[in-house]
């Protein structure tokens, strides 16, 4: 993912989450700053149809909400901030396809497990792709999954190399 496409990934990210969870350019960027290697996108016929955003991240604390993040992280674990497909690209594998391009990166950067927070439902889906719910989650956890909407759920992957 480049500067270049994020008129793109904002147009497809409003597409696919309601405006409480869209992101602003400068919270993408930080984030493409901090991990170029962990933010991909895809293409399909010349248009973008896909992309995920991730980046290390301090395990069991995941950042708000369409915050800036510094320009440097704990190297704790490979935190999936997003995930989307446009509509018309669903059913082409794009998604798991842009999970492993980014677990393989997480790896080469020496992350070994993964966490992530499911919105809109999407809890099956993340399960399906090897993250699971934890069995216990802390008070403080708890709080700040709720500023991702009442259905939000908080998932963990102990081991990303085994996806």
């Amino acid at each position: 993912m480049t500067p270049q496409d994020l008129g793109e990934v904002l147009a497809l990210q409003g597409e696919g989450y309601p405006a409480a969870l869209h992101d602003s350019a400068d919270a993408f960027l930080s984030r493409m700053a901090l991990t170029p290697a962990l933010n991909l996108v895809a293409h399909e016929g010349g248009d973008l149809c896909g992309y995920l955003v991730s980046h290390p991240w301090v395990a069991g604390s995941p950042p708000p909400v369409n915050s800036v993040l510094p320009t440097t992280a704990p190297q704790a674990c490979w935190y999936v901030h997003d995930l989307s497909v446009a509509e018309a690209a669903r059913g082409l594998g794009l998604a798991r396809r842009l999970l492993m391009a980014g677990r393989d990166a997480a790896l080469a950067q020496g992350l070994a497990r993964s966490e992530l927070i499911a919105v809109e439902g999407a809890a099956p889906f993340w399960r399906r792709q090897g993250w699971s719910l934890p069995a216990i989650i802390a008070p403080d956890l708890a709080a700040k999954v709720s500023g991702y909407g009442p259905s939000a759920v908080f998932m963990t992957c102990e081991d990303i190399a085994a996806l």
